[in-house]
């Protein structure tokens, strides 16, 4: 079958129970687009997946014939296009969310706080790039209420492609800080690729919800076009507070205009430092302005816990373990270093793994944080080349290996932060802790 456009596309989703681009992953009822790497090509499993049951396979390679093959130029790009045709079905908002940091918990926190109110489709996992946005937008069921799209990035100009995709009625950027920095050409160059969802808002008449109390943000969202609702401060609540200068303590709320106006008692919550602070902020203003009722949304912030490798915390037989390894970057480790170092642990110990695709920022991000360490009082091993070459710790491990090794040697009593790129695959210490 030739491709017309997208509307052949999707009636054949239509006719299926979703998409898939695994070819691991089919099965009977499933739409399969063959996608291509730079080391695999899907098209060809594209007869095994109809071998399996898929409905049918797309595929950009002439060559594969059989039934239920169904020929594109692109592969990727009429996954994206029937992504696209498929979102435009919806009068529901769509949100779209990006930021150097805390996308993803923050992400979490608006599902459950919208949850309590509306049927809510959100990005899972990190899904978030120019595949996985569209995979999300199509895992969209017709009964949605609230999409929330989350948004990444590591160049100018992919935040702008997902938004031609997701076509987001209402955003919200977290922060602009130093991660990335080598595709996005420095900071400056993080804080244009960030403002791409700003841009799109305005263009498009969209609504973007601006945490007031970052200069960043309030300038880069001075658009013409976009309505802008800041949040964030007493100026501009809703605004969120801890009673006490310690990093766990509870928090008070307010959506009107001063701290006599809390939204109820002092809320006890699972999420300590300022940054989840700002996290649950932003959680707020969203639930807030999408109708749900004050008490929905302290029950849903007083409900959550950590997403999995983003500050949750292990107990084991010797240690207690702050896991946060899913991703790093400067601005980011800086942040949860403070926020550990406050915490007043019994001998805490940060581990820190290397942080990559900083490009020519390498030397000084690493030793920014390995200083930020020091400034606070904290023992600072750390572990990877980068770090090695640019910043030795307290202690200094060219690889996991050797950073095992002395672990097994008898590290007990302690509380330990792990903290480093994905790549580094700091969890893996867990066991050794």
């Amino acid at each position: 079958m030739e491709f017309h456009d997208a509307s052949t596309l999707l009636e054949l989703f239509d006719q299926s129970v979703g998409v898939t681009t695994d070819s691991r992953r089919c099965g009977p009822g499933l739409l399969y687009f063959a996608l291509k790497g730079a080391r695999f090509d899907g098209n060809a499993f594209a007869v095994e997946a109809i071998s399996k049951g898929c409905t049918a396979a797309v595929v950009d390679d002439p060559s594969i014939k059989g039934e239920h093959i169904v020929h594109v130029p692109d592969g990727l790009q009429a996954l994206q296009q029937l992504a696209l045709a498929h979102r435009r079905r919806f009068r529901a908002p769509v949100f779209g969310l990006t930021g150097s940091n805390g996308k993803t918990t923050t992400k979490e926190l608006i599902r459950a706080v919208m949850a309590r109110h509306l049927k809510v489709h959100a990005t899972e996992g990190n899904l978030n790039n120019h595949i996985g946005v569209p995979l999300t937008l199509l895992a969209m069921p017709l009964d949605t209420e609230f999409a929330l799209v989350e948004m990444g990035a590591n160049h100018q100009g992919e935040i702008a492609a997902l938004c031609s995709i997701a076509e987001p009625s209402h955003g919200l950027i977290t922060n602009v800080g130093m991660a990335h920095l080598e595709g996005f050409g420095g900071v400056d160059g993080v804080k244009k690729g960030k403002q791409e969802l700003y841009r799109h808002l305005a263009t498009h008449g969209g609504t973007a919800l601006c945490n007031a109390s970052d200069p960043d943000l309030m300038a880069l969202s001075a658009l013409d076009g976009l309505q802008r609702i800041p949040y964030g401060t007493a100026e501009h609540p809703p605004h969120a507070w801890r009673i006490s200068e310690r990093v766990d303590a509870p928090i008070l709320w307010t959506g009107d205009a001063g701290p006599g106006h809390a939204a109820g008692g002092p809320l006890e919550v699972h999420l300590h430092g300022k940054h989840q602070l700002a996290n649950m902020q932003a959680a707020i203003a969203v639930g807030l302005h999408f109708g749900v009722a004050p008490e929905s949304i302290s029950a849903a912030l007083g409900a959550f816990l950590p997403v999995d490798q983003r500050g949750e915390t292990v107990t084991t037989d010797r240690n207690t373990v702050i896991v946060d390894c899913y991703n790093a970057n400067p601005s980011s480790v800086e942040s949860t270093l403070r926020a550990f170092a406050s915490a007043g642990h019994d001998a805490p110990l940060a581990i820190l793994g290397d942080m990559k695709e900083l490009g020519e920022h390498t030397a000084t991000g690493h030793r920014l944080v390995r200083d930020v360490a020091r400034d606070c009082g904290l023992e600072c091993w750390v572990v990877g080349t980068d770090f090695a070459a640019h910043a030795p710790g307290d202690r200094t491990f060219e690889d996991i290996g050797a950073l095992r090794m002395a672990l097994r040697g008898g590290v007990e009593g302690r509380t330990i932060l792990l903290k480093g790129s994905r790549s580094m695959r700091m969890e893996a210490l867990v066991e050794d802790l």
